[in-house]
């Protein structure tokens, strides 16, 4: 189901490209990591590294594997709440959970993949904790830090939240608060030894990929607390967590054990980080709310407490938590279908046609691309325009890409911000090259109208003999939906080695398969690459995912032959505390 679910801008809207505003970026993060590895993306290497290794081993093209990655990386997270839930509840409400968690994933889906694949490292990791084993721990802690490789602020946020955990568990029993704070801090050396690691090597190009980027270069630190509050008051109905919530405080007496421990610290930290937020401007609030998945994990269990409730009244029981979970299940869909791409096939053949003009035109130094919109939001079109065309050109051109935005009279504080901004990277580029730039002007981000002299105009319906080299084709719906197919069927092979050999059970272990995929995924990507193996290559890649996925394998076998045969383990379902 899940699956269908996030394939739906796909086969029914009939999107070409990754949805979201953050498609683009993840695009030319990936196409320039394959040219010159995972250091040129900083601090956040992990999606990219995932998408380098999916690519290469699945043979899929670069739109294909980022798009599948936005759909298989949301069902890991429904099928991480269930493997979460599974020794806590009954199977229907595990069931349950997975698919309330994995729904609301959409708004991490549309083009948020590196806080994306954060989410099922970390839902793993709790599902391991919750089993009382050294070993598990261990494996948890591993998950935990790779997740972290991804998104490090969302690490924070996971780490924040099993602290909590454990200091609720300090008098309790102090043996599991160890546990769990010990989870955090060597995730957290993981994290910080990966980071390190990436500063050798070629840096990320000085780029802003979002308005709010540009805001905190310009320090412009009033519009973007105005903004994040602003994008918060405009986007709350569509998160519908405010019907999840009383349900999630309903079911949260019935989380038992670890899990329940770390769902009630987790939703805590949600509602505090929330409040804080809101108030100091200092984060976006709206951040707090996506990586809120304890709400629609508690709401299931809260489902199941009204269901039992009704006690011999079973058909209004379910009916009810039909229409309930229907109601929040109706918000997510709102939202998902809403979800378009952020670039277009005409925008992608301009922006590739004048990086491969541009030489021809007398320069190999960097490309000015003039933007301007008097309409819109020129913050958000300059950055959206710097990614699109980013994404479009030849890898070794990425970083000859410049966004100027031309001075306009009249202008505001936060336009004439980006002007000198604009210009001053102008300056630094051609300064760095020793080469006067080429002025671009796509009709798509600048009237060609008002194109200065001597500049460069891509008509619309320009012939040129041959087509640009390297070219970013869409991807049609069938190969979206089989190349996210390839992808989890990819993951959870490589992952079910590691969950056999952290989770008892077996069929949480097949739900936390493709979790614990994404997570050995991205560490052995980033080791390999620290080792000067780039993962952007066939071998490099097919070497990542046997790597990944065999030593999982091995160490579950392993141990299978230590323990030799035994009794075959019992799920239950524990009562709450």
């Amino acid at each position: 189901m899940l699956l269908g679910w996030f394939l739906w801008p796909f086969l029914a809207k009939g999107a070409e490209f990754p949805v979201g505003p953050d498609g683009p970026v993840y695009l030319w993060w990936t196409r320039l990591a394959a040219l010159e590895g995972l250091s040129a993306v900083g601090h956040r290497p992990g999606a990219t590294a995932l998408s380098l290794v999916l690519s290469g081993t699945l043979g899929l093209s670069v739109v294909q594997v980022t798009a599948a990655i936005e759909v298989s990386l949301g069902v890991a997270v429904g099928l991480g709440a269930a493997a979460l839930l599974r020794r806590r509840t009954s199977v229907a409400g595990a069931w349950l959970g997975g698919l309330l968690a994995g729904t609301f994933a959409v708004h991490l889906a549309a083009g948020y993949l590196a806080n994306l694949a954060f989410v099922p490292a970390f839902l793993a990791a709790a599902a391991m904790l919750d089993e009382d084993r050294r070993r598990s721990t261990i494996l948890a802690t591993i998950a935990l830090g790779a997740g972290g490789l991804a998104h490090p602020l969302f690490f924070l946020l996971g780490a924040l939240v099993l602290l909590v955990a454990a200091a609720s568990a300090v008098r309790i029993d102090p043996r599991e608060a160890r546990r769990l704070a010990g989870a955090a801090v060597g995730g957290g050396a993981i994290v910080g030894v990966g980071l390190l690691a990436l500063l050798v090597g070629p840096r990320p190009p000085e780029v802003d990929t979002s308005k709010d980027a540009f805001l905190r270069r310009a320090g412009l630190g009033g519009e973007l607390r105005s903004a994040y509050r602003d994008r918060f008051i405009h986007r709350w109905t569509r998160y519908v967590q405010w019907l999840s919530v009383p349900l999630a405080f309903a079911g949260n007496s019935r989380a038992g054990g670890t899990a329940g421990r770390i769902l009630r610290a987790w939703l805590w930290v949600t509602v505090v980080g929330i409040a804080v937020a809101l108030v100091t401007g200092w984060l976006p609030a709206d951040r707090f709310i996506t990586f809120g998945f304890a709400v629609p994990v508690l709401a299931a269990l809260g489902l199941e407490r009204i269901r039992e409730r009704l006690g011999a009244r079973r058909l209004v029981g379910w009916v009810i938590v039909g229409a309930l979970t229907m109601l929040m299940l109706a918000g997510s869909a709102i939202a998902w279908n809403r979800q378009e791409a952020f670039l277009s096939e005409e925008e992608v053949r301009a922006s590739a046609l004048a990086a491969w003009l541009a030489p021809v035109a007398g320069t190999e130094g960097p490309i000015a691309f003039l933007v301007d919109d008097p309409d819109a939001s020129v913050t958000f079109l300059a950055s959206r325009a710097g990614n699109v065309i980013r994404a479009s050109v030849p890898p070794e051109r990425i970083r000859d890409v410049i966004v100027v935005v031309p001075p306009r009279d009249g202008a505001d504080e936060v336009r004439t911000a980006l002007e000198e901004i604009t210009a001053s990277d102008l300056r630094a580029a051609e300064a760095g090259s020793g080469r006067e730039a080429i002025v671009v002007v796509l009709p798509q981000f600048f009237d060609p109208a008002d194109a200065p002299e001597g500049a460069v105009v891509i008509e619309p319906n320009l012939l040129v003999a041959g087509e640009p080299p390297d070219p970013l084709g869409p991807a049609s719906a069938a190969e979206i939906a089989w190349a996210s197919l390839g992808v989890l069927v990819l993951l959870w092979a490589v992952g079910f080695g590691w969950a056999r050999l952290g989770l008892a059970d077996p069929v949480t272990a097949a739900a936390a398969a493709p979790s614990l995929g994404i997570a050995a995924v991205i560490l052995v990507a980033v080791m390999i690459d620290l080792i000067g193996v780039r993962v952007g290559t066939t071998g490099g890649a097919v070497a990542v995912s046997a790597l990944a996925g065999g030593g999982g394998y091995l160490g579950w076998f392993v141990l299978e032959r230590r323990a030799g045969p035994g009794p075959s383990p019992q799920v239950q379902k524990e009562p709450a505390e």
